[in-house]
């Protein structure tokens, strides 16, 4: 595939404990598997040399990158430092689990120029963090904040959850409160969704939880997003909020749908319009690597006007009429006829020429993503 790629994904689908709410492509595996991947991943990432030469961001996820030994994860960043001029590169992140982050892992990726970390933190609570499957408390999220900070990484993520089960607005107040003592850059914060094939579906459809009203959810969603932009964080996409200038350059990668390859086992790769991805399963993907078979499995030839407007939505900028209409030769308010409904509804709004969401709107986003699937 004859590409020229911005951003590059490497996927390490491994865990040293599988989180109750979970289904991401990841399991826990023996150090042997784990060197045998790292080994396949490698050759895979060197198959594609040549197309690094206009990268921009670099993006290490799981599964849990620090999951790996530190020998393992140097031998896969010293090709990369060896194949890649890491002086090109804007964004180098890595996720990772707060009682990963000590003195050895924090010197090796800052050592090999990684400028940007994301903390699964998902809560300050303990008892949430139990129930979650997490195996690290409150106290270690400050020592590892306090560790990358030692070591001269500042650009700093943490994921959190809200709307766990039976959690309360007070509790989402404190995890809120303790947000503001740490001395991050951006913070991505989901609401706990229900899937399927993971312990709390299985706890849910047992009748053993019950999951948050829409109506708590909504007032938990509004309390972070109304918190947050009074801590500086400045809401730029349904889930994110950074600082000024630290908005993550990979991810938007994919908001604005453009071209990126996933490497690995489960990795997903847009090119060419359209999708593709690796088999999610290591065994397999060790194999196929081993036999030269570096070939993607075709998903589907994406209909990129549709996926365009539909991400661009997430963005809170939304999308730019002019921009899509002159790109595509269209009328978007006459091809997507149904959005009109929304806007006179108050779910979206024109500003600037941007169609985008209204902050109530934001809620229903699904409904209006419907638009985009129902609509070829």
């Amino acid at each position: 595939m004859n590409i020229m790629l911005t951003s590059l994904y490497i996927h390490i689908p491994f865990c040293n404990q599988i989180c109750t709410y979970c289904d991401f492509h990841k399991e826990m595996a023996l150090d042997s598997k784990k060197e045998m991947y790292i080994d396949a991943l490698i050759k895979e990432f060197l198959f594609h040399k040549d197309k690094y030469s206009g990268l921009e961001t670099i993006y290490i996820g799981g599964g849990t990158p620090s999951s790996l030994s530190p020998v393992l994860l140097e031998k896969l960043l010293k090709t990369i430092k060896e194949t890649i001029d890491l002086n090109q590169i804007k964004e180098y992140a890595i996720e990772t689990n707060p009682n990963d982050i000590n003195q050895v892992f924090s010197e090796l990726i800052s050592s090999y120029k990684i400028n940007r970390v994301s903390v699964g933190v998902q809560t300050f609570n303990d008892n949430h963090l139990q129930f979650l499957g997490r195996t690290h408390k409150k106290e270690d999220i400050y020592k590892a904040i306090k560790q990358l900070h030692h070591v001269g990484i500042r650009n700093i993520s943490i994921d959190l959850i809200f709307s766990l089960v039976n959690q309360t607005i007070d509790e989402l107040e404190s995890d809120l409160t303790l947000v503001k003592e740490l001395d991050i850059k951006h913070i991505s914060y989901y609401s706990l969704i229900l899937e399927e094939n993971t312990k709390l579906y299985y706890l849910y459809d047992k009748n053993e939880i019950n999951m948050n009203s829409e109506d708590l959810e909504g007032a938990m969603y509004e309390q972070v997003v109304k918190t947050l932009n009074l801590y500086g964080f400045n809401q730029y996409e349904i889930s994110n909020f950074s600082h000024p200038g630290y908005e993550s350059l990979h991810n938007l990668t994919y908001w604005t749908n453009k071209t990126y390859l996933g490497i690995g086992s489960g990795a997903h790769s847009l090119y060419d319009n359209k999708r593709f991805n690796h088999i999610a399963n290591v065994k397999e993907y060790i194999k196929q690597i081993n036999e030269g078979d570096f070939d993607f499995h075709y998903q589907y030839d994406y209909q990129s006007l549709n996926d365009e407007c539909m991400l661009g939505l997430r963005l809170t900028k939304g999308i730019s009429i002019p921009d899509i209409e002159t790109k595509y030769s269209i009328k978007l308010l006459e091809r997507f006829s149904a959005l009109i409904k929304f806007i006179d509804l108050g779910i979206l709004e024109i500003i600037d020429e941007y169609l985008r969401f209204t902050s109530k709107g934001i809620l229903l986003g699904n409904e209006v993503f419907k638009v985009f699937l129902e609509v070829a």
